[in-house]
This record gives structure tokens, sequence and C-alpha cells, in this order.
């Protein structure tokens, strides 16, 4: 399922314009569009930016009982393509991983496990616009 949400008065506002933005800043602010965006829809955010042995998940998060590992996003042009363009299957393969060496070391319940990716578009007026792509791998 895909969703593709317009800006929310009740996600956390910029406190900058995304032209002034750092890309660490536009991620960080992608990230927590996406943690707010998936709190309101009810779901369970149970880590972010999590630091495994082989590289960083996102967000670890709970959809009623399914654990989902998410991949966040953010860009301000489409010169290099859509957000989601960024996850080639090479990381897909690396996602993959990590969920793996997640399961291994945590022991969240849960009785199905997937990968989604969630595209933050953000326009250089403040409007971040936000497409969840779920069941990408």
């Amino acid at each position: 399922m895909n969703s593709l949400a317009a800006p929310d008065p009740s996600l956390p506002p910029s406190s900058r314009r995304v032209r002034d933005m750092s890309t660490l800043e536009l991620g960080r602010a992608g990230e927590d569009l996406a943690a707010a965006h998936l709190r309101a829809r009810g779901w369970q955010v149970i880590e972010r930016n999590l630091r495994l042995r082989h590289g960083e998940l996102d967000i670890v998060a709970l959809d009623r009982t399914t654990l989902v590992f998410l991949e966040v996003k953010t860009r301000r042009s489409f010169v290099t393509g859509v957000p989601q363009a960024a996850v080639t299957p090479t990381k897909l393969r690396r996602l993959r991983r990590l969920a793996g060496e997640y399961l291994m070391e945590r022991s969240t319940p849960h009785r199905d496990v997937r990968i989604d990716v969630v595209a933050v578009h953000a326009q250089l007026d403040g409007a971040f616009w936000l497409e969840h792509l779920e069941g990408v791998s």
C-alpha cells in the first residue's frame, strides 16, 4: 500500500527553511516526520537510528503484530531522482541482512516481518510530503 500525505499541522514543524538545512538536518527532519506519521497511524515506534554491527536501521516499528523495518529517504530536489529510488537492490539486501541481525539480537514480539520505505519530499518553501511504500522487499 502506498500513501501520500499532505503537510500535517500536527507534525513537528521545521525551524529552518529547507534550503538552509544541512543534509544531516534534512535527514533528521525527514525521520522525525516519518516517526510522527507512523505514530499517527497507531504504530508503535520501537527503535530509531539503531546502530548494529553491519549498519543502521532508521526506524523499527510495530504495525499491530507486524515488525516493520523502515528506511527513510529525504530529498529536497528530484535532480538525482525521487527519494525512494535511492533504495536500490543492493540497499534492500543490506536492509534484509540488518533485519536478520536485529531479529537474532532482540526478541520483540511479532508474527510477521516487513521492510517499508518512507520517501519524504522536502519542498523549498518548507512543506514536506511523505510517501509510505509498504512491503518493498
